[in-house]
């Protein structure tokens, strides 16, 4: 009988997150570093030799399988009027779930999920409100996975949180910065040593998100995005498959939405990039009717709702510019910039 190990270390942090009083600045500074690592190593995968598989109709088989690993760091949620927020991070937080299962079959369900945020306030009313993400700071998900002969469902997602101010009320005057050389990042990979029943269910999800804002008044908002975003999704096959297969990526940086808005000015020079592939045994790109490739990139925002007591016709000042480039390289997909949504 074989045996692998399974090391998991779920690490969940909050550091400076303290209950907040009316009336009272917070100040959030972190440059240091957060991991949730998951791995479990069994053995790694070999050619497609009769060999090897016999060896998989040996009865190695593997039911159900799930690794999560979740950073957080500078948080504050109060259920009042919230004075100053000052939150600035310029470290990393990294989740690798890795799982190396080459002589084995996967029948049940294999999850890998990783979450990574920085940088959230939350209140009823905040007056004021300075979130960064340095030109050092990182978030980076790895779920990587090596299986032998797929009958189950494999799921692997990855998300990127950085820089959300939500008020119930209103949030009086804020500002929102991901530098230049700051960078959100999601790899799922997937490699097949043998082969995937047609049955089997393949999915990949990645999504970044930085500079949000929601509440049902801003005064006056600026937020600049000069950061990286990137999602890539890959599947490696040696065989040839009918299984069902899902690959998406979503990127979202300075997203604001409201019922009352002053002033709003949005400002993106970064890169928004999304890569679903899927490789056949050649290394030829694969395309088909059961491989579903969708990417969505969405850069400067402005959600105008309708207030609860009725239409709104005050003045609005809304300033975005975005100069930056946008990419997809596979499947269906939108790409959208400087946008504004009026629903009144």
């Amino acid at each position: 009988m074989r045996r692998f190990g399974l090391a998991c270390i779920a690490v969940f942090v909050f550091p400076s997150a303290v209950p907040a009083q009316e009336g009272i600045g917070f100040r959030q500074m972190a440059d240091g570093n957060q991991t949730a690592s998951n791995k479990v190593n069994g053995e790694t995968l070999e050619a497609l030799t009769g060999a090897f598989m016999a060896k998989m109709l040996d009865s190695n088989t593997v039911g159900n399988l799930t690794q999560s690993g979740t950073n957080t760091v500078n948080t504050i949620i109060h259920n009042g009027s919230l004075g100053s927020v000052v939150q600035h991070f310029d470290g990393h937080q990294t989740v690798a779930n890795i799982v190396a299962l080459g002589h084995y079959s996967l029948k049940g369900t294999l999850v890998q999920d990783g979450t990574n945020i920085a940088g959230t306030a939350a209140a009823e009313t905040l007056v004021f409100a300075d979130q960064l993400f340095g030109p050092d700071a990182r978030q980076w998900i790895l779920n990587d996975a090596e299986i032998g002969v797929l009958a189950g469902e494999v799921s692997q997602r990855g998300v990127n949180i950085a820089n959300v101010a939500k008020a119930e009320h209103a949030i009086g005057t804020a500002y929102q910065t991901i530098e230049l050389g700051a960078v959100q990042q999601v790899d799922n990979r997937l490699t097949l040593a043998a082969s995937a029943s047609i049955g089997a269910y393949i999915s990949q999800y990645g999504e970044n998100s930085g500079n949000i804002m929601k509440s049902d008044v801003v005064e006056s908002a600026t937020r600049i995005f000069a950061g990286n975003q990137i999602v890539h999704n890959s599947i490696t096959l040696t065989e040839l498959t009918s299984a069902h297969i899902e690959q998406r990526g979503v990127n979202i940086a300075n997203l604001v939405q409201s019922s009352r808005i002053g002033s709003v000015r949005q400002i993106s020079t970064g890169t928004q990039q999304v890569t679903n592939e899927v490789f056949g045994p050649d290394g030829q790109l694969l395309r088909g009717d059961n491989i579903v490739q969708t990417s969505d990139d969405v850069v400067n925002v402005t959600i105008l709702s309708a207030p609860e007591s009725g239409n709104d016709n005050g003045l609005l000042s809304v300033e975005q510019d975005a100069n930056f480039p946008q990419s997809s390289n596979a499947g269906g997909g939108s790409q959208t910039g400087n946008s504004a949504v009026v629903n009144r």
